[in-house]
């Protein structure tokens, strides 16, 4: 049996990728040798997915593929008149606006609800879910009597402008029984949210900013959060661009560094992205207070760096001696495999057996063979937890 263990977080984020990306296709076709082959592509394609006796009786009996607990609430976020608005193609304007003009967002409902108990007001938007339940039907909130539910405001990127920092005066300031509420500090109505939050003093420091880098990393890939990073460097102007690199370095690189083990090579990955991203918007990477990015490693393209990486892989010891505790079946596979890279000749072997038979173990002696002897071999699996058994081993898609 194979258990993989979530310790983290960030395995949780990883995990859930083969939740919810579907099920995987492959295509296989196979042709006579010395035929010639004749592709009809309208007869050879096919759509449809294998699902096994197990997966048919769960569906069938209607079982629960996943669970959550507890619950996670999304909150809406939304300016002042610009929330969500359903409606199909054969609707007209005027009734549109007649059915929609008096209907309660999950925002606006907050605030009517703050309206008319003073014991809501204590609490933060974030917090409502907790203690109170949402009507979707009558667009209301109600008093929570039972079970247990967590929210969470929808992201927002600082690039958005004042819908962020809508939603930095919600995450901070309780009791809002409008708009305007949010808008007023210390008796003044200020004509923007950015304005507010600075006079609250949410913005001062580039807490927030961080703040917002920290949350995305729950659920964001380094890719995009570099990206992210970049955004921030424009538009938000932090204070201490260096201690903000600094905090959320790992995040940024989490990628680079799970296939590359050099130190230097993944920061100038990392910085060469964040360029690119800053060249096009308009702006330069010495514009900023970051590490400078090393000239003397070649990153001319993406395929030299992963060449680059798949060279960089270092061979396990306790790997390179498995080929000399194979069993009679493994020893086999395993010379005849050597045999066509060490005379470069072409194969496509099958390797089949039950599960705990030795094929993983097969497979990491071959990987460590011919990567010790300067070669590339790529591991790449159909599921990511086929592939964290390989060293260095990645889906193949």
């Amino acid at each position: 049996m194979n258990v993989e263990v979530c310790s983290s977080i960030k395995s949780v984020k990883y995990a859930f990728i083969y939740v919810y990306k579907g099920h995987d296709k492959q295509v296989v076709h196979i042709d006579q040798d010395g035929a010639e082959p004749i592709i009809n592509e309208i007869k050879r394609y096919q759509d449809a997915r294998y699902v096994s006796p197990p997966e048919a009786i769960w569906r069938i009996f209607s079982f629960a593929l996943s669970q959550i607990h507890p619950f996670v609430m999304s909150l809406h976020l939304h300016l002042p008149n610009q929330q969500l608005v359903r409606f199909s193609d054969n609707d007209s304007m005027i009734d549109i606006v007649d059915r929609e003009k008096d209907k309660s967002s999950m925002l606006t409902a907050f605030f009517d609800m703050n309206k008319m108990d003073e014991i809501a007001r204590q609490y933060l938007y974030k917090e409502f879910p907790r203690y109170f339940t949402w009507n979707a039907s009558k667009r209301c909130w109600k008093q929570r009597k039972k079970g247990e539910m967590r929210g969470r405001l929808v992201s927002a990127n600082p690039a958005e402008g004042e819908r962020y920092y809508l939603r930095v005066l919600l995450s901070h300031v309780r009791g809002p029984t409008c708009f305007e509420d949010l808008y007023m500090v210390n008796n003044v109505l200020h004509p923007t949210f950015r304005k507010a939050a600075l006079e609250r003093g949410l913005i001062e420091t580039d807490d927030n900013l961080s703040q917002c880098l920290t949350e995305a990393s729950l659920y964001q890939f380094p890719g995009t959060l570099r990206r992210l990073f970049a955004t921030i460097l424009i538009y938000c102007e932090p204070g201490d661009v260096r201690k903000l690199w600094d905090d959320h370095y790992n995040s940024l690189s989490e990628d680079y560094m799970r296939q590359c083990e050099s130190v230097e090579r993944v920061q100038t990955m990392v910085l060469m992205d964040i360029s690119i991203i800053l060249q096009s918007m308009g702006q330069h990477l010495n514009e900023f207070d970051l590490p400078m990015v090393n000239t003397n490693i070649n990153l001319e393209s993406g395929h030299y760096r992963e060449v680059q990486e798949e060279y960089s892989i270092v061979v396990d010891d306790e790997h390179l001696c498995a080929k000399d505790s194979l069993n009679t079946d493994q020893k086999n596979a395993y010379d005849e495999i050597m045999t066509h890279v060490n005379q470069n000749r072409p194969g496509v072997f099958f390797i089949d057996g039950p599960g705990g038979t030795g094929k993983t173990y097969l497979y990491k002696a071959l990987l460590a063979e011919v990567r010790s002897h300067g070669h590339i071999a790529l591991a790449t699996a159909s599921s990511g937890a086929a592939a964290n058994n390989m060293p260095e081993g990645r889906t193949s898609h």
